[in-house]
Order: structure tokens, then C-alpha cells, then sequence
């Protein structure tokens, strides 16, 4: 495979910019045939997710862009979850050969200084912050369940069966309601990071080694295209038998929030004298 073949098999944004954020996404099909994980960078609308197909190469990467449609067709992050869960049940229901399609999926709403999450599966969402770093999503799958239950170390959790088996996904049964949908809302500050990153980039990453390198990359102001080409690099160097996909975000200042008072005035301001 040439040079200029395996850069068409990955995908990067380089550096963009939105108000108040500054964020970029890598995304590398590593050693399987087709990448089947897909992402959302939209600094402009606040928006950002990872997300990963599966059930097969070409339905698992259909399942990811119905679920990447559903968030840029949705304000709310719980509403799109759920309209992507619908959508792709529906695919999979009309035609046979799209059984068992699906994906599994995190995603970053910002408004001003807070950042709402949403999280299905076994993406991940990291927040590197001015107190240290922290995993905001928690894995759902076999062996995460396991590993709560008996409470060991996530090097010792390496050896569980069930890395790979999720117990959540968009996709894969009817839902009613949003309460199989994990999401917490934090209060992101200047120079704060948020990491986003399929499995084939955590799986093979350590989290000391992953923390340590947030934390220097927000002491540092490192920019987000360096990071996120870091991660994917550093997961391919690794060994990850899986498509790697990273978007990184940095706050650079929350952007304001006009306040009700404000817009009532300026609809004042505007109306014609009758």
C-alpha cells in the first residue's frame, strides 16, 4: 500500500475554530479493512462525538453516520440519542442483511461554560482540567461491569473477558425513555481539554500515560490537531487491532451567555413605533 493510499484511508480537520473553543479530530482505519467509527467536530455549534459503527463493516459504518446525522439534525443531546437509536433499528428491521447493525457513541454539548455529556457504550469522554484529569463516561460493556463489581484496577481489568461485548448501543433493541442514556453536565474554565476517543484508542493506552499527556497538553496549550494526531499515533503504535479516533477540544474562554434581560431589550429597541 503506497503512501498516498493509507492517508486516504484516515481522516483529520486540522485546526477549527468556534467561539470560545478550539478543536480537531483524527480519525485512522488502523488494520481493518474499512473504518467503521465516524466523528462530529463542530466547534461552530458546540457540538463534538465519537462515534463507532458495528455489525459489519458496511452496516457498522451505516449505523454511524445515522447516529452522526441524528446529532447535526438535533439540539438536544438525549432527543438526537434516541432518534439515532429509532433510525437504526428501523434500517436494520427492513433488511435482513442489516441485522445486528449498530453503534456506540459519546458526544460534547457546550453552551458557554458548561458542557453537557451523552454516552452510550465504550467511547470515552476525558476532561483535563486546572484539579487534574478525569474519565466523565463509564464503559458499558461485560467486563466494566465486572470490574465495578469487583472493584479492581483498570490494569487488572485488562485480563476480563468481555472488553468488547457492550451491554448498551444505539441500535440494538426498542427504547422508551432516556434513562439507558449516561450523561452529566461540567463547568468547563479556560484552557480546560476534553479528549474524546473510540476504543481503539483507550483500549491500548494507558490512563496514566493518557492523563499525563492531557495534563501536559493543557499546561502547555498545546494545540488540539497536535493531540489528537498524537493519540491516534500513539494507539497505531501501540498495536490496536481497531479503527482510532480521537477529537480533542480546548476551551480557550467560555463563550458569554446574552441574558434574557438583554434580548428583551434589544426586541424593544427594535419594534417599529406603531
Amino acid at each position: 500500500m503506497t503512501v498516498g493510499q493509507r492517508e486516504a484511508e484516515g481522516e483529520r480537520t486540522g485546526t477549527l475554530e468556534g467561539p470560545g473553543l478550539v478543536a480537531a479530530a483524527r480519525s485512522d482505519r488502523g488494520p481493518r479493512e474499512r473504518n467503521e467509527d465516524t466523528y462530529v467536530c463542530r466547534p461552530d455549534l458546540g457540538l463534538f462525538a465519537v462515534i463507532d459503527g458495528m455489525g459489519g463493516q458496511q452496516s457498522g459504518a451505516e449505523a454511524a453516520a445515522m447516529a452522526r446525522e441524528a446529532l447535526l439534525g438535533e439540539r438536544d443531546l438525549l432527543h438526537a440519542f434516541l432518534n439515532a437509536n429509532e433510525r437504526i433499528l428501523r434500517a436494520a428491521q427492513k433488511r435482513n442483511q442489516k441485522k445486528g447493525m449498530g453503534c456506540v457513541a459519546s458526544a460534547v454539548r457546550i453552551s458557554g461554560s458548561k458542557a453537557l455529556v451523552a454516552h452510550v457504550g465504550d467511547t470515552r469522554v476525558y476532561l483535563a482540567g486546572e484539579a487534574g484529569c478525569e474519565q466523565l463516561t463509564r464503559d458499558h460493556t461485560l467486563a466494566a461491569h465486572a470490574q465495578e463489581q469487583l472493584g479492581i484496577t483498570d490494569r487488572g481489568a485488562k485480563e476480563i473477558g468481555g472488553q468488547n461485548q457492550v451491554t448498551r448501543d444505539l441500535g440494538g433493541q426498542t427504547r422508551t425513555g432516556a434513562d439507558w442514556i449516561d450523561s452529566c453536565e461540567v463547568t468547563l474554565e479556560e484552557g480546560d481539554i476534553l479528549v474524546l476517543c473510540s476504543d481503539g484508542v483507550h483500549g491500548v493506552l494507558e490512563s496514566a500515560g493518557l492523563f499525563g499527556r492531557m495534563r501536559d497538553a493543557r499546561k502547555q496549550a498545546t494545540a488540539p490537531d497536535v493531540v489528537a494526531e498524537e493519540l491516534v499515533a500513539l494507539a497505531l503504535a501501540g498495536g490496536t487491532r481497531d479503527n482510532s479516533t480521537g477529537v480533542v477540544v480546548r476551551c480557550m474562554c467560555p463563550a458569554p451567555r446574552e441574558s434574557t434581560w438583554k434580548k428583551d431589550i434589544l426586541s424593544w429597541m427594535k419594534r417599529k413605533p406603531e
